[in-house]
């Protein structure tokens, strides 16, 4: 259906159609008009937008990748522009300017009027990933002083273009936050109650340099579908809503993903990234690998008259290799994963400890029990079977335990912890698998 509406609007276009095209938009939503137009080049998107109302113009562009923003900027006209620009959320308008070169802000800025000018440029000035950058600034307030029937009358008079009505902020004259009031508590109070006797105390908030990964955090373990936006002084200043925060939880998932993949993180789709962005946040992570994983050659060197003595070790080096970088890509997975949820937190670093070296221990005898048997049917030599077995065992408690308290290192080093896993985990656990196998078959074995 979707390919068949980019085909019908692509052929509309062509036959200039436009009355046909503009009745076929109207009343669409934001989303489905993205999805209709996503694979149109960017001048068929030019005339699609021309045909949208303001409104909806504005919130599909801010749906668009910056590349494609970029494009349409320099195709559309100077009031087509201002008229998107002047649409687009705070927030929306924000990440458009960190795209755009210093002269185009400049000239979007000139559009807006001076208070709306003034408030992008506040947004701007909050640190990247902030609530101050996520939040809006449309939202229904009322005082503690005021009636119900005073502050429905004011939901209805603001409530049109606020971001949500069902949760109402209560302040004091100078914009104090003092709590938070639902909408079914107004409708269904007596008109003349006051809001002091209604309104919930000791709101759930969060500042404006507070991290978005951690207001998604905060919104889920209250279950809220907003939250208020602090300044220093406990001003309320925006709100975060729950829908916000969907799109967050998305980017900082696929950020993870990134980074334990060992590449920096990409915020555009694939198509949209350039190759050469690819290139530039891979290619430093695998040189910086290559370069450790080559220490294993050293470690080779060292044990070359073990390996000369008894050829047939050679044959279990890959399976050392394999067991430790896997076991320690679970267990830093399952840690990292704890931290992001708030399960797991920094003080608890030595009950992971004592956990995954008693999974290890186990996980590591099953497996050592197994390579044992296996080597049966490769080697006839006992002393080397042995030693293969007892070196798994002692590779997968290596590696559980270092996939385990490297994100709570990356966690004390204030770096993110994904970093400390996927590659990084791999690699380390492959150099100590190595070392420690040569070091097991040597003592084992009785070769200097």
């Amino acid at each position: 259906m979707k390919v068949k509406l980019q085909v019908d609007l692509r052929k509309l276009i062509e036959r200039g159609d436009f009355r046909t095209l503009k009745m076929l938009l109207e009343d669409q939503d934001a989303n489905v008009v993205y999805e209709m137009i996503e694979e149109l080049q960017t001048s068929e998107k030019a005339i699609v937008f021309r045909l949208l109302h303001k409104e909806l113009a504005a919130e599909v562009f801010s749906k668009l990748e910056p590349d494609e923003q970029i494009e349409l900027i320099r195709m559309l006209t100077d009031d087509e522009i201002k008229s998107l620009f002047k649409n687009m959320d705070p927030a929306d308008r924000a990440d458009l300017l960190d795209e755009l070169p210093a002269d185009v802000v400049t000239k979007l800025l000139s559009f807006l009027p001076k208070s709306e000018r003034e408030q992008t440029i506040e947004v701007l000035n909050y640190p990247e990933n902030s609530a101050g950058r996520l939040m809006s600034p449309y939202f229904v307030y009322v005082t503690k002083t005021m009636t119900v029937e005073e502050a429905l009358t004011k939901v209805r008079k603001f409530g049109k273009d606020a971001e949500t009505i069902y949760t109402i902020f209560v302040v004091e004259e100078d914009r104090t936050l003092l709590g938070t009031l639902q909408l079914e508590d107004l409708i269904f109070s007596d008109p003349d109650t006051p809001i002091e006797e209604i309104y919930s105390p000791d709101p759930v908030y969060v500042k404006t340099t507070t991290d978005q990964e951690e207001v998604a955090t905060i919104m889920k373990k209250y279950d809220l579908n907003a939250i208020a936006v602090v300044d220093n002084d406990l001003r309320l200043v925006g709100i975060v809503t729950v829908d916000d925060i969907v799109d967050i939880i998305d980017e900082e998932a696929t950020e993870d993903i990134h980074k334990m993949a060992g590449m920096s993180a990409i915020q555009t789709s694939y198509f949209h990234t350039p190759i050469l962005v690819f290139i530039k946040n891979r290619l430093p992570w695998l040189i910086g690998l290559l370069l450790l994983q080559s220490v294993s050659a050293f470690i080779i060197h060292k044990f070359e008259s073990v390996l000369a003595a008894i050829p047939i070790i050679a044959a279990f080096m890959t399976t050392m290799v394999d067991a430790g970088g896997n076991a320690g890509s679970q267990s830093s997975t399952l840690i990292i994963r704890s931290m992001t949820l708030g399960d797991v937190d920094l003080k608890d670093w030595f009950k992971v400890f004592v956990r995954e070296l008693i999974i290890g221990l186990i996980i590591g005898g099953v497996l050592g029990v197994v390579l044992f048997v296996r080597g049966l049917l490769i080697s006839n030599n006992l002393l080397v079977n042995l030693s293969a077995g007892i070196s798994i065992l002692l590779v997968i408690i290596f590696a559980n335990v270092i996939g385990a308290m490297l994100p709570f290192l990356g966690r004390l080093m204030r770096i993110d912890p994904a970093v400390m896993a996927g590659p990084l985990i791999t690699t380390i656990a492959d150099l100590g698998g190595i070392l420690i196998y040569f070091l097991t078959v040597s003592a084992i074995v009785n070769i200097k």
